[in-house]
């Protein structure tokens, strides 16, 4: 009886130590990444000064107190709402824009045929060079840098989904139609499933260019947002203030990669469990 009560007790023993484990590796894991960072926080805080003059590289302890300040007072919440709304809404229009583009031409090779070459030849355009053209259509207001923004991450979302479509396998979407598939069921069950890794994959490539997309139209001609705070801490020489704007930034861009990854993960859990189901068994 005894030995059957310590049969019974090993698995759960066994799955505590696994659990004990893993969270000890993630937490080796994650001291292993901020080591890097750390590590150059440091050398940087020691060499400003010593190796290179702090007005051209000011030090962590410094842009850390510029970044309390401008909280503390207030001063950079309208930035950061101007620069927040033209990142959502020129990412949001893009990537709506790149799935339904690239939908349509990955689906039908007539058009893709016809306005291929078009959107080759504006992709190959340096979207840097149209923030001028966007400032004349649309304004010095946000609308030139949601323009500018969307334009750069449409192209992005537009060729992974034109892949992730092309690249059904032919037979499959024929053998759903043999078996009595209507084209709404088509889409939602073969061409999207099989066009979301491409998809997701495109809609986290695009932050990091949608950011530069307003922050280069901010540089260009802005009323408020964190490109123009930068161009006006560069401009009055305050390094501080300039590494505080990409601090900040750089928030934007790990909290979106963040989300991006969880919705990523959220959606395609099928492909998960899909490619563990053989272990298991």
């Amino acid at each position: 009886m005894n030995d059957l009560a310590t049969t019974a007790d090993r698995p759960l023993a066994s799955r505590k130590s696994s659990a004990w484990r893993s969270l000890a590796s993630k937490a080796a894991s994650g001291l292993l990444t901020l080591l890097p960072g750390v590590a150059l926080l440091a050398f940087w805080q020691w060499a400003s000064g010593r190796w290179i003059k702090e007005i051209y590289v000011s030090k962590p302890t410094a842009v850390a107190a510029r970044l309390y300040e401008l909280f503390a007072s207030g001063e950079i919440f309208p930035h950061l709402w101007t620069t927040g709304q033209e990142l959502v809404l020129g990412y949001v229009i893009g990537v709506a824009g790149g799935i339904i583009g690239g939908y349509a031409l990955g689906r039908s090779p007539r058009l893709a045929k016809i306005f291929e070459p078009y959107v080759m030849a504006f992709y190959g355009i340096p979207k840097i060079a149209l923030a001028p053209l966007f400032i004349i259509w649309f304004g010095i207001g946000i609308g030139s840098k949601i323009a500018l923004a969307a334009i750069m991450v449409f192209f992005l979302v537009f060729y992974n989904v034109y892949t992730g479509v092309r690249s059904v396998d032919r037979e499959l979407a024929n053998l759903t139609l043999v078996m009595g598939a209507n084209q709404r069921q088509l889409t939602y069950h073969v061409y999207f499933p099989a066009a979301a890794p491409y998809v997701l994959l495109g809609m986290r490539m695009a932050v990091p260019y949608s950011v530069i997309g307003v922050i280069v139209g901010e540089f260009t001609s802005s009323i408020q947002g964190l490109g123009l705070f930068i161009h006006e801490a560069s401009s009055t020489y305050d390094p501080a203030g300039v590494f505080a704007g990409i601090v900040i930034l750089l928030a934007f861009v790990a909290v979106a990669n963040f989300l991006a990854g969880r919705l990523e993960r959220r959606l395609l859990r099928w492909k998960t469990l899909t490619a563990t189901a053989p272990n298991d068994i």
